[in-house]
């Protein structure tokens, strides 16, 4: 939300969730007052935030749809798709954004855990799309498009944890030990503002730039 607040250019801008599931960014931001639409592939989640009383269309619909966006947020959808792909589902919304308009994107980086996510594909770096994006002649297989310039940029830190490990998946007396371990390893993190803790993703605000 904060991002939003700061690079949505006031809430009679329009602001588009992709991958909105059921609303965690439409309801506090529909709540507050703001123009945002969320678009979903899940046909079912579509219809649930409809009953709920929430601005939300199919992948389909928006396809069909008309309009442009002051801003875009795509949380935790990057990481679902392979590179080709990504490049050009991410121009696609660009398209739909306004020049000078904010993208922002919300993934985790790789880490014990990511791929326990049955869908994730690949993890992205700050860097890696900047290449693909930024339009500075990077040398990758292909360029996107649009043009993007990063804004902002925020490293999340998360309490340390356990993987791999048998007592995670089995129920056992380790099972308790490395629950209580990781309650405080959470504790540890929130007080010493994330220094007790590692970086496992990163939040970045990109403007779209009209630069060829």
């Amino acid at each position: 939300m904060k991002y939003v607040d700061r690079y949505g250019g006031g809430k009679h801008n329009k602001v588009l969730d992709v991958g909105c599931g059921y609303g965690r960014y439409l309801r506090p931001l529909h709540a507050t007052g703001y123009s945002v639409l969320g678009v979903e592939a899940n046909r079912d989640i579509v219809a649930k935030n409809l009953q709920d009383g929430l601005n939300c269309i199919s992948v389909d619909e928006f396809r069909h749809a008309s309009g442009e966006f002051d801003l875009i947020i795509m949380s935790h959808i990057v990481e679902h798709f392979p590179p080709n792909e990504l490049k050009d589902f991410i121009d696609a919304y660009l398209d739909r954004l306004k020049v000078d308009g904010h993208l922002i994107i919300a993934t985790p980086l790789l880490s014990p855990y990511f791929y326990d996510d049955f869908d994730h594909v690949k993890p992205y770096q700050l860097t890696g799309l900047l290449m693909v994006f930024g339009g500075d002649s990077a040398q990758v297989q292909y360029y996107a498009r649009n043009r993007l310039k990063l804004a902002d940029v925020w490293f999340r830190r998360s309490y340390f944890r356990f993987s791999h490990v048998r007592g995670k998946h089995i129920p056992s007396l380790m099972t308790r030990i490395y629950q209580i371990t990781e309650l405080f390893s959470a504790i540890l993190c929130i007080l010493s503002c994330g220094l007790i803790g590692k970086t496992d993703g990163w939040v970045g605000v990109f403007q779209k730039s009209d630069l060829p």
